[in-house]
């Protein structure tokens, strides 16, 4: 790439870029499409930008979408990732990167024209090793307003705040990692012993690593929730599951809203069998305040969920119950094994 007269930072070599974006997809077809759009569309940049799709051996017409767009080839590559699983699309990019600046780019979601130049402002501003945006949900339907509307929310989410903030703040991790490419090649890439979760464990070493996180409402993204309860348990229980090893590796560092899923599901497990001995009154406990605690979120939902606000008592205990269920399956399964794996 040729230097330019006022270039905003340093990109001057041939072969390098500003930044490169890679999308990180699996039989994507429904949402490809409008993310590379929203990509290509970026305004604000006076370098260019790459964008790396690595698809993990779609079977469904992801690559054909792909490969449909005029800039195919030239602004965007297509990579194949055997493994399929995203953390090895990560590191895959981390190599074949020419961008200063690294972008983990969701397939399932959208960003906006400003996302990229929004990015670079606030890294630069606030002197951050990432940043990310908050987490815009939005789903169709009545059950997908219900799944937006939980994911939005303290109810739902805990104090993830990357998920509902409507400042910026310095957070423990944020979505959709925006970085220096050479800062997390330094770091050792996506720990490839956790096939999920695997940016959450990166947000942690950057942290430990005396690095600052910031997520910013000025950069926005649109992300499309799961589609059923079904979906919604499976992506759920996954993030219980590896969660815990995640915490295995981190300690402390991990925060305590991990804990509550799994503490409601001992505690519901506790009152089922309670309800066999002759406190069987005081089982009832725990399920009534849980109970009210979904019609809090009903009655919450109302003014922007509308009518999907009656689903959300079952969307809430879908993504606490599968969550915790994860958290314990893998405490119990595979604690020793895990405890193991390479940092």
């Amino acid at each position: 790439m040729e230097q330019r007269g006022e270039q905003t930072h340093e990109i001057v070599c041939r072969d390098r870029v500003a930044i490169t974006a890679v999308v990180a997809a699996y039989n994507e077809e429904a949402y490809i499409g409008r993310c590379l759009h929203g990509l290509l569309a970026q305004e604000g940049l006076s370098d260019d930008f790459e964008i790396l799709v690595i698809d993990g051996m779609s079977t469904d017409r992801t690559a054909d979408i792909v490969r449909s767009f005029p800039e195919y080839g030239t602004r965007i590559k297509l990579l194949s990732n055997p493994r399929r699983l995203q953390v090895y699309a990560w590191n895959e990019a981390l190599q074949q990167a020419r961008g200063e600046y690294f972008a983990m780019i969701l397939a399932h979601a959208e960003y906006g024209p400003d996302y990229f130049a929004s990015c670079l402002e606030v890294t630069r501003r606030t002197g951050a090793v990432a940043v990310g945006g908050v987490q815009r949900p939005f789903g169709t339907g009545l059950l997908g307003q219900a799944i937006a509307w939980c994911m939005s929310t303290a109810l739902g989410m805990g104090n993830a705040r990357f998920r509902y903030t409507s400042h910026e703040e310095e957070t423990d991790s944020v979505f959709s990692i925006f970085s220096r490419t050479a800062r997390l090649r330094a770091i050792g890439g996506y720990d490839e012993s956790l096939p999920f979760d695997e940016d959450s464990d990166l947000n942690y070493r950057l942290r430990q690593n005396g690095g600052k996180l910031i997520v910013s409402p000025r950069i926005h993204v649109r992300y499309h929730v799961r589609r059923s309860l079904k979906a919604l348990w499976k992506q759920m229980f996954c993030y219980g599951y590896w969660r815990r090893f995640t915490q295995l590796k981190h300690g402390g560092r991990v925060p305590l809203r991990v804990f509550a899923p799994a503490a409601l599901v001992a505690a519901l497990v506790f009152s089922v069998m309670l309800a066999a001995t002759p406190l069987r009154i005081a089982a009832l406990a725990v399920p009534g305040l849980y109970c009210g605690f979904l019609l809090v979120g009903a009655l919450g939902a109302l003014r922007r969920a509308g009518a999907g606000a009656l689903l959300v008592p079952a969307v809430l205990a879908t993504m606490h119950v599968a969550y915790g269920t994860g958290w314990w399956k893998a405490l119990l399964s595979r604690r020793r094994r895990m405890a193991a794996a390479p940092a």
